[in-house]
């Protein structure tokens, strides 16, 4: 075993700290603990927060596309039918349905006008 210096062991006799410095020691070292703990409880609240956030903006994010889906499906469907009522409309189709579907006869001549045989000055004076 090795012998200790003489210096060395008034070092350790001195080291020793009173009552009244320990409990203020003690203070100072629970205060450090205290603002550890609550910066470290601060910035886990705070990252909590932003995950939360963070999820909240997915979820609307995919909503929204969804929302864009349908709106595009919807649109497309749109379109189709326009075109099938431009399709239904057309008069080739509508004279077609009539002669032989509904059993219509086209006219011999069109009246445009009064019916009776009129000169325009007749036509005027009315």
């Amino acid at each position: 075993m090795l012998a200790r210096k003489l210096e060395y062991m008034h070092y350790e006799s001195a080291r020793t700290i009173p009552a009244g410095q320990m409990k203020i020691a003690e203070r100072y070292f629970m205060r450090h603990i205290m603002r550890t703990l609550t910066i470290v409880g601060l910035i886990g609240f705070f990252l909590l927060v932003y995950i939360a956030l963070s999820a909240a903006k997915t979820n609307y994010s995919y909503t929204l596309m969804q929302e864009k889906r349908q709106v595009q499906q919807l649109q497309r469907e749109n379109d189709n039918l326009r075109v099938d009522i431009a399709k239904l409309e057309t008069p080739e189709r509508v004279y077609t349905t009539a002669t032989k579907n509904l059993g219509m006869v086209a006219p011999a001549y069109v009246l445009y006008g009064p019916s009776k045989k009129q000169t325009a000055a007749e036509y005027k004076g009315r």
